[in-house]
């Protein structure tokens, strides 16, 4: 185990560590020089390889840095920086606070097969984008697509990608990448396509759906024996998403289904028709076999009429707390998000009515005083990732959003403010489904409003509420916190306890 530095490159400080795999390590990150986190991927390749291997594949994948500086596309995560610091190689990235598909799987389940077409659709496009500048990813899988915390999709860790005419097969042999989510093609001569991604693409999406991969052995060498040499196991929970497995995961490169099919059917099975999936019923009710592969393997799809487990949200949208939305700056848009400057800042005007109620100093069980540099506190669950955005402060936790955000200069009247707010952020498309439950005036601080709404990220119903409230006459502060609408009424008793714990700096 090799101990890394607290500070790298000079400017980099090492925080909480993100993640590790197989290729190396992530780690949240401070740019003192641009006083902004990122994300550092330190490479740390195979004990087995040679030193030749060790140091031909620690240069390649600093490539990753050049291949990806190719790509400015909003599915993809941005590469700042690479470099090599005592031998290893380090990579710089934005920030983007998420959770990975394969965390979502292990913690939450399986997603639905619209959620899953969804995020296929994202991928995708990230693929597409990739394979224009003449990019391979190789090494698409669960652990590598990050699902947003303000709901996009991302794709990152090119770090086994190949550039066309550069090779990442070592002397002795070794593919670099991850076996259950290597392409036959791969396997078998090292070989790495564009087609494969699309293979990989598949075996992402059936284990998003299925809560494995198509390709599950006790060993590495009998994966890799299984996908040169058999069939998946049938999905029995892809519903609507069959249909572009069954064209994705073809062994023969030349007979797979190539990226302009993928997405069409990924769009159809990201929206099936209206009919509860009563279209896919009947191809149990009839027992109608879906022939693969040339005819070389029949999937059954059975009972797909049955009530499916419940499963969380895909990612939760994390839109700026108080009334001056702001982008996230660590976070990579699908869509051009929301910016400070082109709206008045935070909302709640002046008034002189003290809070109503109060709670004693200490939290309760399972809860923390948070104290913030700026000076305001409040109670927050334990256990919440907390971050930093712009004058954002966030704490999450599994698809729950907890943001305080504050401002010098109140606005006169939150209703109104909140009423102006409202009606720009949904009609420039930032909430889709929107639907308002209330902008009312409320009893808190000196003067204070309430934004209720609920709107659909990524198939599933989220609920926000967004309160304004001015604490003197020249501080006001935002409080924005947000559920999926079904946890809506078991948290806000939760709710009520971070308003009631809000104390504003001195």
């Amino acid at each position: 185990m090799t101990t890394s530095p607290a500070t790298v490159q000079g400017r980099y400080h090492l925080g909480r560590e993100l993640g590790a795999g197989g290729m190396g390590r992530v780690w949240l990150a401070r740019d003192d020089k641009l006083d902004r986190e990122v994300a550092i991927k330190e490479i740390l390749l195979p004990g087995e390889l040679v030193e030749a291997d060790r140091e031909a594949l620690s240069r390649h994948m600093l490539l990753e840095a050049r291949a990806s500086a190719r790509l400015a596309h909003p599915n993809v995560v941005r590469v700042y920086d690479a470099f090599e610091q005592d031998g290893r190689a380090w990579i710089v990235m934005e920030y983007v606070p998420s959770r990975s598909l394969q965390q979502v799987l292990d913690t939450d389940g399986p997603l639905t097969p619209e959620q899953a077409a969804r995020v296929g659709q994202a991928v995708l496009a990230a693929l597409v984008s990739a394979h224009r500048a003449g990019v391979r990813h190789r090494d698409v899988k669960p652990a590598n697509v990050l699902l947003g915390d303000d709901g996009r999709v991302v794709l990152t860790d090119f770090g086994v990608a190949a550039v066309d005419g550069e090779s990442v097969v070592t002397s002795s042999g070794l593919v670099v990448g991850s076996p259950q989510y290597m392409a036959p093609e791969r396997v078998k001569d090292g070989e790495g396509h564009e087609a494969g991604d699309l293979w990989s693409l598949g075996a992402t999406l059936y284990a998003a759906v299925e809560g494995r991969p198509p390709y599950r052995r006790g060993s590495v060498m009998e994966t890799v024996t299984a996908i040169a040499a058999e069939e998946p196991e049938p999905p029995t929970q892809a519903g609507p998403l069959l249909h572009t497995l069954a064209g994705l995961l073809r062994k023969d490169p030349a007979e797979r289904i190539d990226s302009a099919e993928a997405a069409r059917r990924l769009r159809e099975a990201a929206a099936p028709p209206a009919t509860p999936r009563r279209g896919w019923i009947w191809i149990a009710a009839a027992s109608v076999v879906l022939l693969l592969l040339a005819g070389t393997v029949v999937w059954v799809v059975s009972r797909p009429d049955e009530p499916r487990r419940p499963s969380s949200p895909v990612a939760a949208p994390s839109a700026p707390p108080s009334a001056a939305p702001s982008a996230e700056p660590s976070a990579v848009p699908s869509s051009p998000p929301a910016s400070s400057a082109t709206e008045p800042p935070a909302s709640a005007p002046a008034a002189s009515t003290p809070p109503t109620t109060t709670i004693a100093a200490a939290p309760p069980a399972g809860w923390r005083r948070y104290t913030d540099p700026t000076g305001f506190s409040l109670f927050v669950p334990e256990g919440w990732t907390r971050s930093k955005e712009g004058t954002i402060v966030y704490f999450r936790s599994k698809g729950r959003v907890l943001g305080i955000d504050q401002t010098s200069t109140p606005q006169p009247d939150p209703v109104a403010d909140w009423r102006g707010k409202a009606d720009y952020r949904h009609g420039r498309g930032d909430f889709p489904g929107y639907r308002e439950i209330r902008i009312k005036e409320v009893d808190y601080w000196q003067k204070a409003a309430d934004w209720e709404f609920t709107f659909t990220r990524s198939g599933v119903r989220q609920h926000v509420n967004n309160r304004g409230f001015i604490t003197s006459r020249k501080q006001a502060y935002g409080i924005w916190w947000q559920t999926s609408d079904s946890a809506w009424a078991g948290a806000e008793d939760e709710l009520d306890l971070v308003f009631k714990s809000f104390r504003p700096k001195a």
